[in-house]
């Protein structure tokens, strides 16, 4: 769970080494090593291998903080499946913001991961 009740939260533990978090990323089938933040995002740009693997990160990233304010601000407990649900939700509106070019390996990507 967070740890934000004991003033222990920090951004790299919110986002990536907080085991919620760790099992969020591990819905894209993301691993993370124990190393820096830099490095966790280096592992996720290669183990992506998608030109847009910056736009995953970002949009997972976002639907763990809104889960975290969820839980500070609402009293709603985080779950995976929320997140997940969150997630397929904001990248399909990033597919249709996105380059033409791009939306078709975007949604067949996103569909490989539904």
């Amino acid at each position: 769970m967070f740890d934000v009740l004991n003033n222990q939260e920090s951004s790299t533990h919110l986002f990536i080494f907080c085991p919620f978090a760790q099992a969020c990323w591990g819905l894209l089938d993301l691993s993370i090593d124990q190393e820096g933040p830099f490095a966790t995002l280096e592992q996720f740009r290669t183990q992506l291998q998608v030109p847009f693997f910056m736009e995953i990160i970002i949009i997972m990233s976002w639907c763990i903080w809104m889960q975290r304010n969820d839980f500070i601000f609402r009293g709603i407990q985080p779950t995976q499946e929320a997140c997940w649900q969150h997630f397929k939700k904001e990248f399909a509106l990033v597919i249709l913001r996105a380059n033409i070019r791009k939306q078709p390996l975007m949604s067949s990507w996103l569909e490989a991961h539904v």
